[in-house]
């Protein structure tokens, strides 16, 4: 059986998509195009997690980055038709993005935001790397495609920064809910 999204046939993607998340205890994502927090091991697990693979994003989030973050290419999503970026590959759906994400030899394609882009990708995703923040921020982004009864917990990692000035948080990764892959087997 072929899962088709868009033009691309997603079993001919020989990898899996999967997508990387921060959040607090409310869903919230993010607040005037940025995250509302700042947690550095965080960051540093975002980078070991994503290194290698590529990054599928809207252009605010990519704006959001401050640059190409390096060795990982990135594909960025925008309704802007001459929008470009040096080092970026750009996408106008995220079908397209999908299509041109297929072309790197890696395991795995990550979805990294914004939040209407991750409401897109979220019947499409296999794999959540995601971190809850442990605290309820203010913004006006939130990651409202999340439902905890789509997906079972593979791993779970608790940290405790409070006494360095930090959150508590923990770090998932869950894998979907599904009784049938997207790729044939």
């Amino acid at each position: 059986m072929s899962v088709r999204y868009g033009f691309v046939y997603l079993d001919k993607i020989d990898m899996k998509i999967a997508m990387m998340m921060a959040m607090d205890r409310n869903k919230l994502v993010g607040r005037e195009g940025d995250m509302p927090w700042k947690i550095p091991s965080d960051l540093q697990y975002f980078k070991r997690t994503t290194m290698g693979k590529p990054l599928v994003m809207g252009r605010v989030t990519f704006e959001s980055l401050g640059g190409v973050l390096p060795g990982r290419p990135h594909i960025v999503i925008t309704r802007d038709q001459n929008w470009q970026h040096d080092g970026v590959d750009t996408a106008h759906t995220l079908a397209d993005a999908l299509a041109i994400a297929g072309q790197y030899a890696t395991d795995e394609i990550m979805i990294i935001g914004g939040a209407s882009v991750c409401a897109e990708a979220m019947p499409l995703v296999e794999r959540l790397y995601l971190t809850v923040i442990d605290h309820e921020f203010h913004g006006d982004r939130w990651l409202d495609s999340f439902d905890w009864q789509q997906w079972s917990v593979d791993t779970e990692e608790n940290i405790d920064e409070t006494e360095q000035g930090g959150y508590k948080f923990t770090y998932y990764v869950l894998d979907a809910n599904r009784h049938e892959s997207l790729h044939a087997t």
